[in-house]
Formats: structure tokens, sequence, C-alpha cells
């Protein structure tokens, strides 16, 4: 074959391609034209997500808000907020969510909180992370307790029915179990009964259905914190892994060894662990981010 048949062809093309003498062809594609659908489906989507954050923000903007907790009563429920005194712990928290949202732009997340070990704060984390969301005009958070905790933030409702409930099915509608909170756009559902003592609701069918449920209610603008039982208290916390998008550990100050605190974090999944926190310290809690690979 010759230079001028075939690949000696394409040879002297590619040729001129690299020397730059070769001129632009529009006869097999207008790129204006292409330019033109590119530019086009650019807006339609840029106007798609404009019109479902004002429609998220109607939405928000609608959401009951029967009673809210004075400066007074945020301090009672231990709830940071922007005066309070611990200014320190305020900004911690502000930065938790600022790494939250900012991974997941324009959708919701769900994090799970758990501890190495039982452990108060471990709930009490997990509510001011919640409640520094919601704070947040844009945003909403629902908290899911899924063990007993001494948390009153639905207010002076004498019977509450909560999780439990929804798991043995005397609640069949997920609504049902969602409570407003005196945290303005924070919305939760209680552990309920506190005569529930079967550890294996983490497993149970009730539960896929109830967390996939809430995730699904409001993609884009809610965030659920899981406020979930210290690893070493249920074995099947680690179920949990595959409901959520992070996953932040505490740690109590002084009453975690090496040991129990790698054998906590394998039973997480490391690609979605956020962070380990020590509460309970003498100073202020101190957020570690990601260490693992």
């Amino acid at each position: 074959m010759s230079d001028d048949d075939g690949v000696g062809s394409i040879g002297r093309a590619l040729e001129k391609v690299r020397s730059g003498s070769a001129q632009p062809s529009t006869a097999l594609v207008d790129n204006s034209r292409y330019d033109n659908t590119i530019g086009q489906r650019r807006f339609e989507y840029e106007d798609g997500i404009i019109a479902r954050s004002v429609e998220a923000s109607e939405q928000i903007l609608r959401m009951a808000q029967p009673f809210v907790f004075s400066k007074k009563e945020l301090d009672q429920h231990h709830i940071i907020h922007q005066e309070d005194k611990n200014s320190v712990v305020h900004s911690l928290l502000k930065d938790l969510r600022n790494r939250i949202t900012l991974q997941r732009q324009g959708m919701g997340a769900t994090v799970l909180v758990t501890s190495v070990s039982k452990s108060p704060q471990s709930s009490l984390f997990a509510k001011n992370l919640a409640a520094i969301i919601s704070a947040d005009e844009s945003r909403t958070s629902l908290l899911l307790e899924t063990h007993p905790t001494e948390s009153k933030l639905y207010g002076n409702l004498d019977a509450v029915t909560g999780l439990c409930e929804f798991i043995t099915e005397n609640i069949t509608r997920v609504e049902d179990v969602i409570y407003p909170t005196g945290v303005p756009r924070m919305r939760i559902i209680p552990f309920g009964s506190s005569d529930f003592s079967d550890y294996e609701y983490l497993r149970t069918t009730r539960m896929r259905i109830l967390v996939k449920d809430i995730i699904r209610r409001y993609p884009r603008e809610r965030y659920t914190i899981i406020d979930a039982p210290a690893v070493d208290e249920v074995s099947d916390v680690e179920l949990l892994n595959e409901y959520v998008d992070h996953i932040v550990v505490c740690v109590p100050y002084g009453e975690v060894s090496a040991i129990q605190l790698n054998k906590g974090l394998s039973k997480l999944d490391k690609n979605k662990l956020l962070g380990v926190v020590i509460t309970g310290s003498p100073r202020i809690p101190r957020f570690f981010p990601k260490f693992m690979k």
C-alpha cells in the first residue's frame, strides 16, 4: 500500500493537526448547535434546582411550630445556641454542620451518632448537631432516638409513642411518631416505651421501613441524625451502616482504651467515618476529622 492510501493519508492528516495547519471542519458537526444544546440543558438543570429549592423553602415555611423554647429552656435541655456562653463549642458544631452539608450540596444527609462505650454525652451531641443544622432556615433536621434517653424535646406531652410502638406495630404510620420540638425546623422520633428491652429491633423489617421512609420523605432539605446506642452495648448498631451517609463516633473522656476504640471503630464503615468527638472533657469537646484510611 502506498503512502497515498489508507495509513499514509491518516498520518499526514495527524501531522497537520499537530502542526496547527489543519483547518477545523464544520461539515460533519455544527459546533454552535451543539453548544446551544448543552447550554440549554445546563439552564434547564439549574432552573430545576432553583425550582426545587423554592418549593423546599415554601414547605419549610409551612412547617407547624406549636411552641418554641426560650433561652432558659434551651439551657435546661442542654442545647447550645448562638448566645450560649460556650461559643467555642457552638463554633465547633457549626464547623461540623458545614462539613456535612458541603459534601452533599443540594441533598440532605443521614448521620449516625454513636459512642464507643455507653455515655449520655453521645445523645447530647446528637441532639445539638440536629439543632445546629435546623438553625439554618433553609434546612430541617430529624432526630431519631434508637435507645432510651432523657430527652424531652417534644414538650409537655405525657404519653408519647415512638420508635418502640412503631416496631411492635402498635403504630402503623411513620408520621404518627414524628413530633415537633421547641427548636424551629427540628423534629424528633422519640424512643418511646421505656419497658421495651428487645435489642434485636435494629434488624427488624419495621426498622428498615422506618429509616427508609424518613430518608425518602424529605430527600433534599432534611438532615436525619440517628442517635444510636453505644457499639459495645448493642452489637447490631453496625447494621445501621447501610442507611447512613456519615458516621460520628463519641468517645467519653478518660473512659476508653485504645483497644476499645479500635474494636468499636472496626464495627463501623470506615469510608463513612466523618470523625471522632472526645466528649465530657474538662475543657471543651474536641473533634478529630476522619483519620482512618
